[in-house]
């Protein structure tokens, strides 16, 4: 089975260059010196015009900061996700904690009647995860909510060093669930990561110590990944 790379992209000159490297799928955010925000509508409508044929997973997350959103923060979000799917995103990535460290149930299932309201996207819960108290706890209520996947480092600084836990996920996932790795993903631990955790996707920004997507590094991942 062909292994997916998800490329993290924050501008429209990241998604030309994930492009060139071959990438099928991106996330697309803004602000990734600030672990990513919403994009512009027109950014995600731009990169669906000139590349029709990408799948256009799409982050939503209103401030920097922690996963705790007030109310009128919701409305915000509410808002974005709908105005995202209508500018042209395949996927929506989002999510949202409770003070305590536990997924915000009422919030997810507003955000997925939201997504399935828009024609059945699929639904990434974002990275918020990482900081989840219980991550098997956190597991088990997101897919009785019926998230499509959860993107995660294993709560560890990078998915390197989160493979036991992502191999843990990986498991108790099954059929129902994907679990997507990302955190420091590149073209010489991607292979390693897919290996022992049994995942089938990994998600990077493919930088190589650079402020923009690299496209020898997009293209070298998916090489390691696939041979």
């Amino acid at each position: 089975m062909k292994k997916i790379l998800e490329v993290c992209c924050g501008s429209f000159a990241d998604v030309e260059r994930a492009v060139e490297g071959g990438a099928e799928r991106i996330e697309l955010c803004s602000a990734l010196s600030l672990d990513g925000l919403t994009p512009s509508m027109g950014l995600i409508e731009s990169v669906k015009t000139y590349y029709p044929q990408l799948t256009i997973h799409v982050l939503i997350r209103p401030r920097e900061g922690d996963f705790v959103y007030t109310d009128e923060e919701k409305k915000i979000i509410m808002r974005d996700i709908r105005h995202a799917i209508i500018a042209g995103a395949d996927a929506i990535v989002c999510g949202a904690l409770t003070s305590d460290g536990d997924i915000d149930v009422e919030a997810v299932q507003n955000m997925l009647g939201m997504v399935r309201c828009g024609g059945g996207k699929s639904f990434t819960f974002h990275r918020a995860f990482d900081v989840c108290r219980d991550p098997i706890h956190a597991l088990s209520v997101l897919k009785e909510l019926g998230v499509t996947r959860i993107l995660t480092s294993g709560q560890q600084s990078t998915a390197e060093k989160g493979i036991p836990l992502l191999r843990q996920l990986v498991e108790e996932a099954g059929d129902q669930l994907i679990i997507l790795p990302g955190g420091g993903v590149n073209s010489g631990n991607a292979r390693e990561i897919l290996q022992q955790t049994g995942a089938k996707e990994i998600h990077g920004s493919c930088r190589k110590g650079t402020t923009s997507t690299d496209a020898a590094e997009v293209a070298a991942v998916i090489r390691e990944i696939n041979r």
